[in-house]
């Protein structure tokens, strides 16, 4: 329990040098995993924030605040990571388990429709879930290189992915401390590390100790990833066509995952896109940028606020 303790403490602290203070629930479903933990806050039309690979609801902490002045938000974990359920990825559809795991969450909470922010690995579960249940989606954002449209994965991602070896790199090279996590951002997620306060990098470290976290990412990565990259079986980039609803993308320039010319190409057979790249940017956009990023999002959600607002105003009978 001293792990979570200081999982909470240095979230606590990332809240209040943020000036926020969402309210930390954990709620029943009849999805992948029982219990899914959420931070709400805000007010307005409903934004779910899905965060990316073996990270957690806090990441998205640098733009929480501006966010939840105009929206109300559902910060998820996702099953294995922050305080959500442990979940064991063997011998799993991840496709089917990413629809089922939004859908279940939707339900748990009594929302028929929501829009959306997810970034690489939330992202794949997105797209994911868009194909099926278009209905349910106001408006999509993927913000970052979503996972699954390209074959290629940085080698420190398929090393951990790979089985046994993986298991001597958490110990060595990938132990969960600090330094070695400001070394994964900087080469893998930001464009500029020094903007990233340590306290960050500190609930980061407890984060990946708490019990259940290695195995559940673990038996992603060596379910989603080979030796040689992302699983055919798993690939996105051959089906963003299928995709009937608007989708929007915020890249960044120096994504390590995938640059923007090669994703702008993949993304333009969607039949309806907004494709905006955000310069000197890593993975997590949002980060190195966060009002470039802030302002993106409010442009793309714009349309659907006007919506709202219309249908608010409109006289009864009309």
């Amino acid at each position: 329990m001293k792990g979570i303790k200081k999982y909470l403490d240095t979230r606590q602290q990332l809240f209040d040098d943020a000036g926020i203070q969402p309210e930390a629930i954990t709620v029943s479903t009849t999805g992948p995993v029982k219990r899914v933990h959420y931070l709400r806050l805000g007010s307005g039309i409903p934004l779910i924030l899905i965060h990316g690979g073996g990270s957690n609801s806090t990441e998205w902490i640098n733009i929480l605040k501006p966010l939840s002045e105009k929206y109300h938000l559902y910060v998820v974990d996702r099953p294995g990571s922050g305080l959500t359920d442990f979940f064991d990825y063997r011998n799993v559809d991840i496709i089917q388990h990413s629809k089922d795991f939004i859908n279940s969450f939707m339900d748990a909470v009594h929302l028929k429709e929501a829009t959306f922010l997810a970034q690489s690995m939330g992202a794949f579960f997105l797209l994911n879930f868009a194909q099926s249940h278009p209905e349910r989606i106001s408006s999509l954002i993927c913000i970052g290189a979503p996972a699954g449209i390209n074959n290629y994965i940085p080698v420190p991602l398929r090393c951990m992915g790979t089985p046994f070896l993986n298991r001597i790199l958490v110990n060595t090279f990938f132990r969960p401390t600090t330094g070695n996590i400001r070394k994964l951002y900087e080469n893998l997620f930001v464009a500029d590390v020094s903007q990233i306060p340590e306290v960050y990098f500190e609930h980061c470290s407890y984060h990946q100790q708490l019990p259940g976290w290695a195995d559940s990412f673990f038996s992603l990565l060596e379910n989603a990833l080979t030796i040689q990259g992302w699983k055919g079986k798993y690939y996105l980039g051959n089906k963003l066509h299928r995709l009937k609803i608007p989708v929007n993308f915020i890249w960044g320039e120096k994504d390590a995952f995938e640059r923007p010319e090669t994703g702008f190409t993949k993304v333009s057979v969607i039949s309806q896109y907004r494709f905006e790249v955000v310069k000197d940017a890593g993975h997590c956009p949002w980060i190195d940028k966060p009002r470039e990023c802030i302002q993106l999002i409010e442009e793309m959600l714009k349309p659907q606020v006007q919506q709202i607002n219309h249908s608010v105003k409109e006289p009864m009978g009309t």
